[in-house]
């Protein structure tokens, strides 16, 4: 008995003590990279400024291969394969994070974002936690004006559940649920959504999202590349501080693998929000590709000419097609 005692405790003082050892070597490690390697990068990009005082301090950072892509090639393909096609309307925009270099697709024409503009909503409801207005735990109650069961679940809640403004960001944003959006659009003041889209310069649609948001009348189309400065506010963090703008990115990464993931290989985080509009043909996605030295932007959104239901598994594939296309050239570019 004693002697199973002393192998037990001298076994558990082993692990603490490899706990203690690791614990240890990564204290080591956080203080190495404060003491040498944060100050070397800053100290990098001081002597860049010093010596290019007029170009992107940023440029300092990033290798010169990620910054020499050309993507012609990519552009005339893309171009040739969906921008002219008789079964699709395809609005498409690709921007290269590191160098801002970019393709447009139909870039004039106008689709529904559906689900899309969930995205703008939310942001206005994060702002007011950034400014302490909500707290994340702070609840909010759901009204039978509120339930719309075409996307989500929270619709079968009963009239009067409380949830987190927390967790009617996740349901929004990770599940595109439109009772969560509405909960949230309804706590929104006119001014603090409009805020996000004056912040952006997209005061023209500004009107229209100020009317009641089940109203048949408002017209919210848009093109990819007006649609994508809300993902690269996001990314540059211009309109919500870092922390919640990660916040806000980190909930997106939750999001289901559809659309535009399927041509992603599993590894590569893919922060996302889709969108669907039945009774237009519509199908969106949207979002930041994470490819390591290497991130982009890419909106799709895709209307079948006809309005009638595409078959089985089409637009999925045009999804896969344009993402994978789009992500070889990317990773594989000298």
């Amino acid at each position: 008995m004693n002697k199973n005692f002393d192998k037990n405790k001298r076994e558990g003082n082993k692990k603490a003590l490899i706990y203690f050892i690791l614990l240890g070597l990564m204290a080591v490690f956080i203080v190495l990279t404060y003491a040498f390697y944060v100050p070397g990068l800053k100290n990098n990009q001081r002597r860049f400024v010093s010596r290019y005082p007029f170009l992107n301090p940023s440029s300092a950072l990033i290798d010169k291969d990620n910054l020499l892509v050309n993507f012609q090639p990519l552009r005339e393909a893309l171009i040739r394969k969906y921008e002219k096609r008789d079964d699709y309307l395809i609005s498409l925009y690709f921007e290269y994070l590191p160098t801002g270099a970019n393709i447009s697709l139909n870039k004039d024409e106008k689709i529904w974002p559906a689900s899309l503009i969930k995205i703008p909503v939310a942001m206005a409801a994060m702002k007011k936690v950034e400014t302490g207005k909500w707290k994340l735990t702070n609840e909010l109650v759901i009204l039978d004006e509120d339930k719309d069961s075409e996307f989500g679940t929270l619709y079968q809640k009963p009239t009067g559940t409380n949830l987190t403004i927390e967790e009617f960001l996740k349901e929004t944003l990770a599940h595109s649920d439109n009772t969560a959006h509405f909960v949230l659009l309804r706590n929104l003041d006119g001014d603090e959504l409009e805020d996000v889209y004056s912040h952006l310069g997209l005061d023209d649609i500004i009107e229209a999202l100020k009317k009641a948001p089940k109203a048949e009348s408002i017209d919210n189309r848009i093109t990819a590349k007006r649609y994508s400065v809300f993902f690269r506010s996001l990314y540059n963090s211009t309109y919500l501080l870092p922390e919640y703008s990660q916040l806000f990115l980190g909930i997106l990464k939750d999001a289901p693998k559809e659309h535009l993931s399927r041509g992603l290989p599993p590894e590569v985080v893919f922060v996302h929000k889709i969108g669907v509009r039945t009774d237009e043909a519509v199908f969106a996605d949207a979002g930041i590709v994470y490819v390591l030295g290497r991130p982009y932007l890419l909106t799709v959104m895709i209307q079948k000419k006809d309005k009638m239901p595409a078959a089985s598994g089409e637009i999925e594939k045009l999804f896969e097609e344009i993402s994978k296309e789009i992500y070889d050239y990317v990773s594989e570019a000298k």
